[in-house]
């Protein structure tokens, strides 16, 4: 795994809405060693999953990153020893476990992007606020 300039996310703006286009980085499984070596230490947005008893792969934890980076705040992210949830040191420790980033340059973007998701992934839940910036945001992975 190579850091490659693939993995950015772009941005347009168009009638105070924005739009985003995320290129998420592969699947990779989580290895301290891996992520050491190979995730680049700048801003963006990363996910863990987990694979589930039927072998299909489940979301279960985003976070976005300014400082520290990318390779440190996944690697303390996916570590269990690191984290104090319980729920999230049981299926890092009991499960196989993969994570994807990609990088944004913008913290005010990250809000939106968390946002956004978080209405997408859970609609019945309270979203974290987003920039302010936009009337409507759009994501597409």
């Amino acid at each position: 795994m190579d850091f490659r300039n693939d993995y950015i996310t772009r941005k347009a703006v168009k009638d105070n809405c924005a739009y985003y286009w995320m290129y998420w980085s592969p699947l990779y499984p989580v290895n301290r060693f891996l992520i050491t070596k190979s995730v680049p230490a700048r801003p963006g947005v990363f996910r863990l999953f987990y694979r589930d008893s039927n072998g299909k792969l489940k979301l279960f934890y985003m976070e976005r990153v300014w400082y520290g980076g990318l390779r440190s705040e996944i690697r303390r992210a996916s570590d269990p020893y690191e984290v104090s949830d319980p729920v999230r040191r049981a299926v890092l420790t009991d499960d196989k476990c993969f994570f994807s980033y990609t990088i944004v340059e913008s913290k005010e973007d990250m809000f939106d992007l968390i946002s956004a998701y978080s209405v997408k992934l859970l609609p019945d839940r309270d979203a974290p606020a987003d920039s302010g910036r936009y009337e409507k945001i759009f994501i597409e992975d």
